[in-house]
């Protein structure tokens, strides 16, 4: 499949124009492509890069990227995916965040490459005549067929007037995308974004300009299968630890592991399908899970983490210990000391269960002696836990 139908197809939901847009980028045209964040929180996940890596696409190919950072729309707040209004910040909040923002996106895309457009530049020039002639483009039926407006209107939930601008301010951005660049002929979202990114459609016609056309794509799931949230352990943040990310990485659910590749790298079409190939040929999921998870580490953190590194697992020091003489411990008193185990029963259960391992070598016996030293030996009972002791 050639790079056009990557683009056109991996990952994505939906396209409006699909013909039009396969037309323009076939025939050589530098597109315009515009992608817009509100800078809320300077925290991004891997589900936040999912657009990204399809702006990766855009910019080899060597198409114009426009990154809008909202200043002027996070004061309002898009309720999109809320189920409440979201709290304002301010303009020099905002601007903070955008510039840790940049930082992180540079992981996956050239940002010394790109344009940087605040959305405030043309937002703060419309009077309230202006905000008039924007709106009467939407009616409030139209406004409340949004799935999350309905939802929360038959609820009784309370819909300020200023949330229903927001797409009209989204919209709007579009318009003056193409004013001062000279298209806007993309604009890439998320599907909780699909009726914002139809209002710039919308807008842009009543402005006599081209309709820009609109590509989508799922939401990422958390490692979990639900909602990937910052709030909960199913998120893995793009500046976390190596181990971290690892660990999380493996533990995805088996049946998501297609849904990674597909949105959280960068991987071809053809690649997706021999992981399915493999999947259906009953390759061990763990296998696949490894390769996903170094695939994502070495974007965000420029290489593969090292299963063998233990640099990160926590030193203790045992040398002033009251149950340390001469320099010995019995492995059951050091899983006491380390607080792996409280009583003698636990120690017992880990022994016999096999949990228990120094320097990867299993344990069975409580009683056995381990001379201390200078040189850290690693301790682990079970997957989770792990020290490096020391005298």
């Amino acid at each position: 499949m050639n790079q056009i139908q990557n683009l056109l197809t991996k990952g994505v939901s939906n396209i409006i124009d699909r013909e039009n847009l396969e037309k323009k980028l076939a025939s050589g045209q530098k597109l315009t492509i515009k992608f817009g964040i509100d800078p809320t929180a300077a925290k991004v996940h891997i589900g936040h890069m999912v657009p990204f890596l399809k702006l990766k696409e855009f910019q080899k190919m060597g198409h114009k990227i426009v990154l809008l950072f909202g200043d002027a729309t996070a004061q309002v707040g898009d309720t999109s995916d809320k189920d409440a209004e979201r709290p304002m910040l301010t303009r020099e909040e905002t601007r903070a965040n955008a510039e840790a923002f940049l930082q992180k996106f540079a992981k996956v895309i050239d940002t010394e490459k790109i344009e940087i457009y605040y959305n405030s530049e043309g937002l703060d020039a419309v009077n309230f005549a202006g905000v008039g002639e924007l709106a009467k483009n939407f009616s409030v039926a139209e406004m409340l067929d949004r799935d999350n407006f309905s939802k929360r209107y038959k609820a009784g939930m309370r819909i300020s007037l200023q949330e229903f601008l927001y797409p009209i301010m989204q919209g709007y951005d579009s318009v003056c995308i193409a004013r001062k660049y000279g298209s806007c002929d993309v604009e890439l979202g998320g599907n909780d974004q699909y009726f914002n990114l139809l209002a710039g459609r919308r807008i842009m016609s009543a402005f006599d300009m081209p309709k820009q056309d609109i590509m989508t794509f799922d939401l990422l799931l958390g490692t979990d299968g639900e909602k990937m949230s910052k709030t909960r352990p199913n998120c893995i943040l793009i500046d976390e630890a190596p181990q971290s990310m690892y660990q999380k990485l493996i533990n995805v659910q088996d049946d998501l592991i297609v849904h990674y590749f597909e949105l959280a790298t960068d991987a071809t079409l053809e690649e997706i399908e021999q992981i399915k190939t493999r999947i259906q040929d009953g390759e061990h999921p763990n296998i696949l899970k490894k390769e996903l998870a170094q695939r994502i580490i070495t974007m965000y953190h420029g290489k593969p983490y090292d299963e063998n590194d233990t640099s990160h697992i926590e030193l203790v020091s045992l040398g002033q210990h009251e149950m340390v003489e001469s320099g010995k411990i019995t492995i059951g008193n050091l899983l006491k000391a380390v607080k792996f185990c409280g009583t003698s029963g636990d120690v017992g259960n880990a022994v016999s269960g096999g949990s228990v391992r120094l320097d990867g070598e299993k344990i069975d016996d409580m009683r056995q002696e381990v001379t201390l030293s200078d040189e850290p030996q690693l301790l682990q009972m079970g997957k989770k836990k792990a020290v490096r002791i020391v005298l």
